[in-house]
């Protein structure tokens, strides 16, 4: 599969080679105001490879030498070197004798086309429940990936599990941040502890796969804190983390990768992040807004940080935020050696496979177990029938950019027989249909060629032309014959198909990467991308028995793995593989059967149903045998119609390379299933958060809305009195426990402004079995009534190992931060006062140790509020209100109110206002009012007005809030930032599309365009740009609010799009402040064509082109696009939409 990451070639270059002395940089203006200069570059010793300097010392002496050019140089990855296997790579600087710095995939393994371990997926280390395990895990995956070379690898991913149809479940920790934390924490550290950073990803938001590039997760500021970032706080405060992967999607409407509010409001400012922000592939979107939020890196094909030097010489970035980019990275670089290079440690792959069926043993969640049905008595077991889809394939992984190329595979049936010997017969039986249908036989197929492409487009004369029996190929990291490479080749089949019995038939795609089939010269199946190995079905085709039809199926492979199956099925066709299933376990002691489902990277699943006909397989062999053992190889929950019907179900989520050796340690005993439900496991499709209202999920117009807030996963269930068909934490053992004896030390607590004291919990646990075995003991806490909170919510946890007896205590700490919510009206953390519940027990729906802590007093928050006006005009004054409020329950004295604002602007207490108090009493709140001028010569654009209080509460503290207003530009022309027009004379010095293309002045006057004409396109009257050939003459829109007066019954908007069609939304402000808002669609301009609600309003015949061009002459057009308005309120401004696709020269209302 290659997603956009994944179509990067990979690996190791070996570390540059280090000289001994500065060559001279070129263009010496381009270097920073910190950089120090001798005259003579060459002769400047390199002092920051002194291994033996502090670390910031380093940094300091390296970044005063490198220009600006240079530091941004760090800062866009480009293509690995030949012959690497790394999947990104960030360029050095050999003047400064600065390595490149590779990446590697995760995070269930080193993902890099070499063989190495394959993990359990990361969901089955999070069931583990075992933070000391999810160390070793970082260590192993740490120390594969400094063996290869690599300096950095992409995991883990703490995205809390939302939906149970994430496409990435598997990837991630689970449902609650307490648990996704705390595992993260650990697999940081082991990690880093072998000099690799951990990229902790994707921050935030990235929930759901579906749309992921574009759609906005709209989360309420308590939601976002409470529960999506607090494992990313973790994995910052506690893990150390060194790197960190923003995501794809937008957060409240802005780009995750360019949003200050979650970058450097709270990374950065609130947890003193030290670390590299980079993105995810290509996740990038602008250059100075993703500076000036904090983004470090961006990768895979952007390069908007290349124009960075150019950005702060222009003043729109300042030194200091290029600067800090770059002593990131450099942090980052020295960190992981990059600058100390030493041999690359051996490996031993033998041991780390071992680790990793100890870790696919306890992750694996023992889900039911009746009549003592498991472990195997295997001196009694004579027989053993096993059976599934894939009993003999191994598992090691979901699909994407965490696919391993595993070191080693064993499957279930392998490992079975190799466990339990010759003393049992071990049949297998190959039954049912996984997620893609049975292969299409070759008895219904006749004349099937295959054609052969060394290219993946199809194009050509063939490599290779043979007859193929059907279309069936896993050709792993392989090709289909010598001829054909093993990346980027093509494949199309064409025959005749004749159906063997009249009826529906679906027909599915599934590949690894793009595939289709058409029926009769009709598109009927289309899996056209790169991706994992995934399925799509068509809709059912209306066969007839002898009918023949002409059948032609396409397949591409990008990179990596290469597989294609064209599959069929139809209802009322009997599956003979079920029944041959139901007759070996008849014949058999005990039945063990292998299902799943296939999740990937890319896109969400449709349904928690086990694909295929799964379910009905495991009910024909329950109905055969009634020991039949379910065996689950799934990244998420799935479900259960059978339950009941079945005596044992065990869930090993995604096992990894030993796979087949773990289910065989499991099922006979030789280990303990040790793991519990990192998720809940919904009884139907529609029992989640998600589904239970519109607009949560799937998205609405581009719109993930967490509307659920808080009620997330158990929260959920327990908030709506649900009780799903498993809980979160649920797990059996072969042995049993007790829990008993809670006792709280320190139950009743005070608050200050960092928490509460820690409370310690101890319980008695003890093992009353006959098998030695783990237990993991929760702790949940409930919150005061009124706080708005969920029933309960995991704060700490712990595993223990007892043997048959054995009684252990344990002990838990309720730490500073675990009684904390967070006030959205002071944007900040606050314990309140009251009894907090404590719950422990075995899994968030079994608590029966009970308990409280009380906070007796709580100092609160203390917050300032700060309302002025959205848009203030230059010149103008307007009364800004500030507010202070003491949400705590002492006094508070002294205070003093003050507003900063921008340059040339100016405040004074409006009248009979007062900015200073002697006190504000406990949970109450004061106000005043500033009467504020904006200059005549106000800056266009956003403006910041910040609100300060100065108090005394145990010692003197300092409170701010912010207010934004904007500054409208005077008018269209006052916003011009784009040069669209130039003279035939001189094309360089227009610049309409990043190519260097351009509206010719001299095609445009042909057609009556001239500057400052008017000209009337679809009835309404433009003023053309009165500007020479090169200068600024249109709006590349950005946001911008530009006055536009003016009283009408319609908006028109003169301009084009560019690269593509580009669509969005111009806010119209009305002079009374009400606002409306007009859909605009601006075609490519290369296209010549409107659509949307865009007209064509001009074309010429030729465009200006940039020197080197390759494309040649061509037609391009000017659209016209807007929208009704009130003719009774007069228009104040307009709002453009934020995409710089948009080019507008001219605003009309009429």
């Amino acid at each position: 599969m290659r997603m956009a990451r994944l179509a990067v070639a990979a690996a190791a270059a070996a570390a540059l080679a280090v000289p001994l002395a500065i060559p001279a940089a070129a263009g010496a203006a381009d270097r920073s105001s910190s950089a120090s200069s001798t005259g003579n570059d060459s002769a400047v010793s390199r002092p920051w490879l002194n291994s033996r300097l502090p670390l910031e010392k380093r940094i300091d002496l390296l970044l005063g030498q490198m220009t600006n050019t240079e530091k941004a140089t760090l800062m866009t990855a480009v293509g690995v070197p030949a012959g690497s296997h790394a999947t990104g790579y960030i360029p050095g600087v050999d003047r400064l004798g600065i390595p490149g710095m590779q990446f590697t995939d995760g995070p269930g393994g080193v993902r890099d086309g070499q063989p190495e371990t394959a993990l359990p997926s990361p969901v089955s280390l999070a069931a583990s429940f075992d933070t000391g395990l999810a160390k070793q895990y970082g260590t192993v995956m740490g120390s594969e990936a400094k063996s290869r070379g690599y300096q950095a690898i992409y995991g883990p991913m703490v995205n809390i599990v939302r939906t149970p149809l994430g496409g990435r479940d598997f990837e991630t920790l689970g449902e609650d941040p307490e648990l996704a934390g705390d595992v993260a924490s650990s697999e940081i550290q082991g990690i880093q502890a072998q000099g690799v950073a951990a990229q902790v990803k994707h921050f935030a938001g990235n929930n759901q796969e579906n749309g992921r590039m574009t759609t906005s997760s709209n989360i309420g500021e308590r939601t976002l804190h409470e529960i999506y970032l607090p494992a990313f706080e973790k994995a910052v405060k506690d893990g150390k983390v060194w790197s960190l992967m923003c995501a794809y999607n937008k957060v409240n409407g802005t780009y995750a990768c360019e949003n200050a509010q979650i970058l450097r409001d709270v990374l950065i400012d609130t947890w003193k992040y030290d670390g590299v922000i980079d993105t995810d592939y290509p996740a990038n979107h602008s250059t100075v807004a993703s500076a000036l939020a904090g983004l470090d890196q961006e990768f895979s094909g952007t390069t908007y940080f290349q124009q960075l030097p150019a950005a702060v010489a222009a003043g729109q970035v300042p030194q200091s935020v290029l600067d800090d980019a770059a002593r990131r990275i450099l942090r980052l670089e020295f960190r992981t050696g990059l600058f100390d290079p030493k041999p690359a440690p051996s490996v031993d792959y033998d041991k780390d496979s071992a680790f990793a069926r100890k870790a696919a043993e306890d992750g694996s969640v023992l889900l039911k177990n009746s009549r003592s049905t498991l472990p195997l008595d295997t001196r009694k077991l004579k027989s053993l029938a096993v059976i599934g889809p894939n009993a003999d394939t191994a598992i090691t992984g979901g699909g994407g950019s965490s696919a391993v190329t595993p070191y080693k595979k064993v499957d279930p049936l392998t490992g079975l027989k190799a466990r339990l010997g010759s003393g049992v017969d071990v049949t297998s039986v190959k039954a049912g249909q996984g997620s893609g249908f049975p292969a299409i036989p070759a008895s219904a197929l006749t004349g099937l060629k295959g054609e052969y492409f060394a290219n993946k487009t199809l194009t050509g004369t063939p490599a290779l032309t043979r007859d193929d029996p059907n279309i069936d190929f896993d050709w792993v990291l392989g090709s289909p014959d010598p001829v054909i490479p093993v990346d980027n080749f093509s494949v199309r089949w064409t025959g005749t198909l004749t159906a063997p019995a009249t009826a529906a038939y679906t027909f599915s795609a599934t590949s690894d990467d793009g595939s289709r089939i058409y029926l009769d010269g009709k598109l009927i199946a289309d899996n056209w991308s790169d991706h994992a190995s995934s399925t799509v079905k068509s809709t059912p085709v209306q066969l007839t028995a002898g009918e023949p039809h002409s059948l032609r199926v396409e397949y591409y492979d990008s990179a990596q793995n290469a597989s294609v199956t064209a599959g069929w099925s139809a209802p009322g066709l009997p599956d003979p593989t079920i029944q041959a299933a139901a007759d070996a376990a008849a014949a058999a002691d005990a039945a063990v059967v292998v299902v799943g489902d296939t999740s990937s990277e890319g896109s969400d699943r449709t349904t928690l149903a086990l694909p295929g006909n799964e379910n009905e397989l495991i009910q024909a062999v329950a109905a055969a045998n009634p020991r039949t053992i379910v065996v689950l190889r799934a990244g998420a929950p799935v479900l259960m119609p059978w339950l009941s019907d079945v005596p044992a179900v065990l869930d090993m989520w995604y096992p990894g390379q030993e796979d087949g050796n773990a289910l065989a340690a499991l099922l006979t005993g030789d280990a303990e299933p040790g793991g519990r439900l990192p998720v809940s496991f919904p009884k139907t499709d529609t029992q989640t958060a998600t589904a239970a209202a519109p607009g949560r999920y799937p998205a609405v117009n581009g719109v993930y809305d967490y509307s659920e807030g808080l009620d997330v996963g158990y929260r959920w269930y327990d908030a709506e009195n649900q009780t799903p068909l498993f809980p979160f934490g649920y797990g059996l053992s072969y042995t049993t426990f007790r829990q008993s004896h809670l006792r709280i030390s320190g139950g009743s607590v005070e608050a200050t402004s960092r928490g509460t004291a820690p409370v310690q919990l101890s319980v008695d646990v003890t093992n009353t079995g006959r098998r030695t075995g783990s237990d993991v003991v929760q702790a949940y806490i409930g919150y005061p009534k009124g706080s708005g909170e969920p029933p309960k919510a995991l704060k700490t946890f712990a595993k223990v190992q007892l043997k048959p007896g054995q009684t252990k205590t344990v002990r838990l700490t309720l730490g500073p931060d675990d009684l904390r919510v967070w006030d959205s009206s002071a944007h900040d953390w606050t314990v309140l006062d009251g009894r907090y519940p404590v719950y422990v027990g075995q899994s968030s729906a079994d608590t029966p140790l009970t308990g409280s802590v009380t906070v007796r007093r709580t100092i609160g928050t203390q917050y300032v509020g700060l309302t002025a006006a959205a848009q203030t005009n230059a010149g103008s004054t307007q009364t800004v209100k500030q507010t202070f409020t003491n949400t705590g329950d002492s006094t508070v004295r002294d205070l003093k109110l003050a507003l900063a604002l921008p340059t040339g602007w100016t405040a004074k207490p409006a009248p009979h206002a007062v900015t200073s108090f002697r006190s504000v009493r406990a949970h109450g709140s004061v106000s005043t009012s500033w009467t504020v001028t904006a200059p005549a010569g106000a800056v266009a654009g956003p403006a910041t007005l910040t609100g300060k209080a100065t108090f005394t509460l145990n010692g003197r503290q300092t409170r701010s809030a912010d207010a934004a207003t904007t500054v409208p530009y005077a008018n269209p022309a006052a916003a011009f930032n784009n040069a669209g027009i130039s003279a035939d004379s001189d094309p360089a010095t227009g610049k309409l599309d990043p190519g260097g293309y351009s509206l010719s002045a001299t095609q445009l006057a042909a057609v009556g365009y001239t500057p400052g004409a008017t000209v009337t396109a679809n009835g309404l009257p433009y003023t053309w740009p009165d500007t020479r050939p090169g200068d600024p003459d249109n709006i590349a829109a950005a946001g911008q609010v530009i006055r536009v007066q003016g009283q009408g019954a319609r908006l028109g908007l003169l301009g084009t799009g560019i690269s593509s069609a580009h669509s969005g939304t111009v806010t119209v402000t009305y002079t009374d402040g009400s606002t409306a808002a007009v859909a605009v669609d601006f075609p490519d301009w290369y296209s010549n064509a409107a659509s949307g609600n865009s007209q064509l309003a001009v074309t010429t015949a030729n465009w200006n082109r940039p020197p080197g061009d390759t494309l040649g002459n061509h037609a391009v057009s000017l659209y016209t696009t807007g929208g009704a308005l009130d003719p009774a309120k007069t228009v104040a401004t307009v709002t453009l939409p934020d995409d710089s696709g948009i080019h507008v020269f001219a605003i009309s209302v009429g």
